[in-house]
């Protein structure tokens, strides 16, 4: 009887070993994605060259900060030229040339959407770097118990080795 206890309990052992093994792929592939993702938009922008590269569970997540990071650095560089309108005009009032004050008002305008942008990547690398945290501790976490279960099946394993020496008929 005591066989068939310990022949279940390792196919149960196997079982949960083979669950945590395949939680554990899962989470393996999560978090490469995530770091494929990471370093996609680490500069604040995505060429297409980073879409072609991104991982298919992450592509929605890419396009949706695209579009989140250029209407936010957008609004920040519109509200920081508002905030800076009457230096910005003094200094084109020196310069005379519409042109180059068109051109130097451009060029504001693009450092601020610039640094807006890159803003907003960081905010994103800070969660990406809080997914990723939880990410590494559930890994963490699995692998423990996959370490306990195998210690776990290698003593049922001896355990079930002795029993059968003990219920082996010898011959004299």
């Amino acid at each position: 009887m005591s066989l068939l206890i310990f022949a279940y309990r390792k196919l149960d052992l196997n079982r949960q070993r083979h669950d945590l093994n395949y939680r554990l792929m899962n989470l393996t592939r999560k978090l490469s994605d995530l770091q494929q993702y990471a370093a996609n938009i680490a500069d604040g922008s995505v060429s297409m060259s980073d879409m072609m590269n991104t991982p298919c569970s992450m592509f929605g997540r890419q396009l949706m900060f695209m579009q989140y990071a250029h209407n936010g650095a957008l609004f920040g560089a519109q509200q920081k030229m508002q905030m800076m309108g009457p230096m910005i005009g003094m200094q084109m009032q020196q310069m005379g040339n519409p042109q180059y004050q068109q051109m130097y008002q451009n060029w504001i305008f693009k450092n601020m959407y610039d640094q807006e942008r890159e803003r907003m990547g960081k905010q994103e690398q800070k969660l990406l770097n809080e997914q990723e945290k939880q990410i590494q501790a559930e890994k963490q976490k699995l692998e423990t118990q996959l370490k306990l279960l195998d210690q776990e099946y290698e003593a049922c394993k001896q355990a079930e080795s002795e029993e059968v020496k003990r219920w082996k008929p010898e011959y004299v």
